[in-house]
């Protein structure tokens, strides 16, 4: 087993110093610096780190993970608003390989986008946030016969959910060197049970390289004092579908053969202020169907009309041009049984459509206390919106020195 693992860390040592060291071999040539005006990169990166555990009772903090990412990916330097305004964002794509050094998960590959921010930036070192989401594909997941100890991972294909906090040190005009604290999420939204899910978080060692000596950023917001607000009602409408835990069965071997899904729907009701370029609040009314709640009445009692239920709700949204990042906190207001928690949280991003951005398309988690309920895609229409009578002074932007 030790043979392997650094069998694994001599690869991944490899292809990490080919990519920092030897960019200039696989693209110079074909690229022109002249006619490329957008601050594109390669990132490379090692990373080693631990599973935290979700429940008692288990190892997986004794679960060792390394691994390597490959980033492609666009500095931004202010050519648009938004850019300034979140600290000239880089975004694009990323592709990970992580080993695990035990025989229940063992490997798994993912590939997902990522946008980052910054909370410090100087000309030499930023201190940067990035929010990333895609797909991670488990090639040991949860199998009856072959991997029953594995009730983390119940399917092949899952969501992936990456959190990374980086300090960004630039050393010449098209290198970087990062180090970076990553916290990730996997599980496959309550589709396939079982789906503990997994949340290693590890640290990273990193470099970029930019084709191009990177562009002099622009400076413009530091002129712009007022925000005329904006509000917004609007609905959304979402549906999904799910497992049941009320489905296991405890008398056999496999608890989890039972794989009927249960539809779930949510239609909400909302406003939205916009008080800022970059930040909205707002509030509602949830109603949500879920035809699982029929597990939880006896066959007497099962009636469609007690497997709704209402909430109120309030909810904050990061607008980075026209991807939102959204959050929200909700309390039942009805329902027919006091089935999980009394409230539930709702994560997700949506993307804005349409010239007004009065439309949009989004995937949300679901979760009671941090507990996945189901997965939500949904459809957002803002069909009322007016502006505030008066425009709001904003806090200049301070410009770096």
């Amino acid at each position: 087993m030790k043979k392997s693992i650094y069998l694994i860390l001599f690869k991944l040592g490899f292809l990490f110093i080919f990519f920092t060291f030897f960019p200039n071999s696989i693209y110079a040539k074909n690229i022109d610096s002249t006619k490329i005006k957008d601050d594109w990169y390669i990132e490379s990166a090692l990373r080693y780190g631990r599973i935290v555990p979700n429940s008692s009772g288990t190892k997986l903090w004794n679960i060792n993970v390394i691994g390597a990412d490959l980033r492609i990916g666009k500095q931004t330097f202010g050519k648009s608003e938004w850019e300034q305004w979140f600290g000239y964002p880089n975004y694009g794509l990323a592709f990970r390989y992580a080993h695990f050094s035990d025989n229940m998960l063992q490997d798994k590959i993912a590939c997902f986008w990522f946008l980052s921010g910054s909370f410090v930036d100087s000309r030499h070192l930023s201190f940067r946030y990035q929010l990333g989401s895609g797909l991670v594909y488990f090639f040991n997941y949860y199998d009856p016969f072959k991997n029953i100890e594995n009730v983390f991972i119940g399917s092949a294909l899952n969501a992936h959910i990456d959190l990374n906090l980086s300090l960004d040190f630039t050393i010449t005009k098209q290198i970087d060197l990062i180090l970076r604290a990553n916290f990730s999420h996997s599980s496959n939204g309550a589709i396939r049970f079982p789906n503990y899910g997994i949340n290693p978080i590890s640290g990273q060692l990193a470099v970029r390289y930019h084709f191009n000596e990177r562009a002099e950023k622009i400076y413009t917001i530091d002129t712009i004092k007022t925000f005329l607000p904006k509000n917004s009602l609007y609905f959304t409408l979402a549906p999904g579908f799910k497992q049941s835990k009320k489905n296991y069965v405890y008398d056999n071997p496999d608890k989890y053969r039972v794989k009927t899904k249960y539809l779930t729907t949510t239609f909400q009701l909302g406003y939205l202020r916009q008080f800022h370029p970059k930040y909205r609040f707002g509030g509602g009314i949830d109603i949500m169907y879920s035809s699982e709640l029929r597990n939880f009445f006896p066959p007497e009692k099962q009636n469609e009309w007690k497997y709704m239920t209402t909430a109120g709700f309030v909810s904050f949204e990061l607008l980075y041009n026209r991807f939102v990042v959204h959050a929200a906190l909700a309390a039942y207001i009805s329902r027919s049984a006091d089935f999980y928690e009394w409230y539930y949280e709702r994560a997700g991003f949506k993307v804005l459509l349409g010239k007004n951005r009065n439309h949009s398309l989004g995937i949300m988690l679901k979760a009671h206390a941090g507990m996945i309920d189901y997965i939500e895609w949904g459809y957002n229409f803002q069909f009322f919106n007016w502006n505030d009578k008066s425009v709001r002074i904003l806090k200049r932007f301070k410009k770096r020195v």
